[in-house]
């Protein structure tokens, strides 16, 4: 984990600092699904990011994205995710249909899992992948209409990917095969959801 994560961090602060990680699938689809995924985490950023490494490691999913790595990885890694305390009630999930307003869904769906989370007084840090500098504008401009507090909206490019990113790019995949009828896929859904560590908005 880098410095500037550990920073952003801060310890001793009035104000709920949270830190959320966004990734969106079912562009492809044309509007039939768009699924969107958001970490929220507010402490313990190094702990966490060390733990989702270690995981990608030891079932050999690696830093491979969910569309590219193989079949057993995908489980493997899924179910060692569902045995992590500190994910519950952190990773939160959307569907949309019938709509190819994919970046307004996207950041109607990363307002109300912060809402899910905020309290008092506090700022969000919020990373999306694969958004460019205008787009990123135009998020945080739909994420303050919904009155959020933002402290900074970024892109995630392909050669900052991390395991934050990777994680909910696999709750995406996830939903989708599930959504697609694979009998693994909603079986494990339906146990992560039972067990909150994903949670439909």
């Amino acid at each position: 984990m880098n410095k500037k994560r550990q920073k952003e961090t801060g310890s001793g602060a009035e104000k709920q600092r949270l830190h959320v990680y966004v990734d969106e699938s079912g562009q492809d689809t044309n509007g039939l699904l768009f699924v969107v995924s958001v970490l929220t985490v507010e402490k313990d950023l190094d702990i966490l990011h060390a733990k989702l490494e270690a995981v990608e490691i030891q079932t050999g999913k690696k830093n491979i994205k969910w569309h590219k790595a193989r079949s057993p990885f995908r489980q493997a890694y899924i179910e060692k995710i569902g045995c992590l305390p500190q994910l519950r009630h952190s990773i939160f999930f959307d569907q949309f249909k019938e709509s190819k307003e994919y970046l307004g869904l996207t950041a109607f769906a990363t307002a109300k899992a912060i809402l899910k989370k905020a309290r008092g007084d506090y700022k969000v840090t919020v990373s999306v992948d694969g958004l460019n500098r205008r787009e990123a504008a135009a998020f945080t401009r739909t994420l303050r209409t919904l009155h959020i507090h933002t402290r900074r909206v970024r892109g995630i490019r392909k050669d900052e990917n991390d395991a934050f990113i990777r994680l909910v790019d696999s709750v995406c995949g996830l939903i989708r095969d599930a959504h697609g009828k694979n009998p693994w896929a909603t079986n494990m859904l339906k146990q992560l959801e039972e067990n909150e560590l994903v949670i439909r908005l």
